[in-house]
């Protein structure tokens, strides 16, 4: 028996998780494709933190007949759809410092035998990528890994009473960690390893090392899931793939009342209306826009407005546009004499989307620019003059508002504050745009 790779991202998967499926140890799955029966055909499970927690959270009994047989789930990221009984919503710590952020461990678990710690902590000296909270122990779980001085339970194992293991490791997918030193196919290859059976803690130990009693963790928010309205007048369409950062940012309570409609993006042919403004956050999968570029296309041709948010390859699936992707550079801030450059235009003090957003609120990285079309609007620029936020009213019958910028996904991921500062001003004036 083999291990599901659950492919959820539109990215490949890595050069180590395809060698492993070579070898026959691992069968990729797209996440549309997984079902009950396939589940239970193998022994293993791996997710990333791009998995859709609201097409999963239908998948509950399959889940838990799966680790009822014995089967082993490596999670990776932030469980807000609490997927398995006896598990609970991700918290964060609350007001971090970077003390918060030191990696050591609780309990010697082989996965990270003859790995330093240290070399996971910081990624190009900034430190947080590893993990910001914890998916709270479940009863019985161990704690592996800690954050700070209360030991946060970023990783811990769970072997479930009623069968089955979890690991869950709640940051960036532990497979993408380390990359400095080369670990990140060593880390992959010993998830894949566990999944299939391998080292874990046996036998289970009966006094585990335990964090602090009191952990430094945020109150769990309240997420409201999908919603429809059928009010008169324009909307805004907000589309989730259930990722646990579009959960958030969608649902939470910070921005959830500007958005009218949530819901997937399979179900924008049923919903769609020509005056809507359609809302796409950043690091949303490729894929699934993709197969939606015919009603998105329809709606721009009935004179409908898109706003695409970064790292979602837009060029993929809306016209007329040119895009650029750079390497980011997230540790620039370092230096204290570092700048971006990065530029609010003068256009942009008279457009009522980017009401309150100076330099500073849209400076935080860096993933690309674009080449607008001639007589576009530029709303911000880079540090070499190209534009990183721009309006489109000119190459469709409709308005396309386009960013390299991913602020939902860092606001979602509790991750850099200036992303939480750009959306508390760009979220609300959707209100104000909508009715210009």
């Amino acid at each position: 028996m083999t291990t599901i790779y659950l492919k959820s991202a539109y990215e490949a998967p890595s050069e180590a998780v395809k060698a492993a499926a070579a070898e026959g140890l691992v069968t990729i799955v797209e996440q549309p494709a997984l079902n009950a029966d396939m589940l239970l055909a193998h022994k293993g499970l791996i997710t990333g933190n791009q998995l859709d927690q609201n097409a999963m959270a239908l998948m509950r009994e399959a889940l838990a007949a799966f680790l009822d047989a014995g089967g082993r789930w490596f999670f990776n990221g932030h469980m807000v759809r609490p997927l398995v009984e006896g598990m609970s919503q991700y918290r964060p710590i609350e007001a971090p410092k970077r003390a918060d952020f030191d990696l050591s461990p609780v309990n010697a678990h082989p996965l990270f035998s003859g790995i330093e710690l240290s070399k996971l902590e910081t990624n190009k000296g900034v430190a947080g990528f590893y993990g910001r909270g914890c998916n709270p122990l479940p009863e019985g779980a161990v704690a592996v890994n800690g954050l700070g001085p209360a030991r946060v339970p970023v990783d811990w194992v769970w072997a479930r009473p009623k069968g089955g293991r979890i690991f869950s490791h709640a940051g960036n997918d532990l497979g993408s960690r380390g990359l400095e030193w080369n670990l990140s196919g060593e880390l992959t290859r010993r998830m894949i390893d566990w999944t299939l059976g391998g080292p874990c803690l046996d036998p289970w130990p009966s006094a585990p090392a335990l964090p602090a009693a009191e952990l430094p963790l945020a109150a769990p928010e309240t997420y409201g899931g999908m919603r429809m309205s059928s009010r008169t007048g324009r909307r805004v369409v907000a589309l989730s793939c259930g990722t646990y950062y579009n959960i958030r940012s969608l649902e939470g309570p910070r921005y959830t009342e500007v958005f009218d409609v949530i819901c997937a993006p399979e179900e924008l042919a049923d919903i769609l209306r020509p005056d809507d403004i359609l809302w796409v956050p950043c690091r949303t999968p490729a894929q699934r826009m993709i197969a939606q570029k015919d009603v998105i296309a329809r709606h721009l041709t009935a004179g409908g407005t898109v706003v695409a948010l970064g790292e979602s390859r837009s060029d993929l699936w809306l016209p007329h546009v040119d895009f650029t992707g750079t390497p980011t550079n997230w540790w620039w801030w370092l230096d204290p004499a570092a700048n971006l450059g990065v530029r609010v235009t003068e256009a942009a003090a008279s457009h009522p989307l980017m009401a309150g957003i100076g330099d500073n609120e849209a400076t935080w990285h860096l993933h690309g620019w674009f080449t607008p079309p001639d007589d576009a609007t530029v709303l911000a620029r880079d540090g070499e003059d190209r534009a990183i936020l721009y309006e489109d009213k000119v190459t469709t019958s409709g308005t396309m508002i386009l960013s390299s910028l991913d602020p939902m996904f860092h606001h979602g991921s509790h991750f850099m504050p200036a992303t939480t500062r750009f959306l508390d001003r760009l979220v609300p004036n959707l209100r104000a745009y909508a009715h210009v």
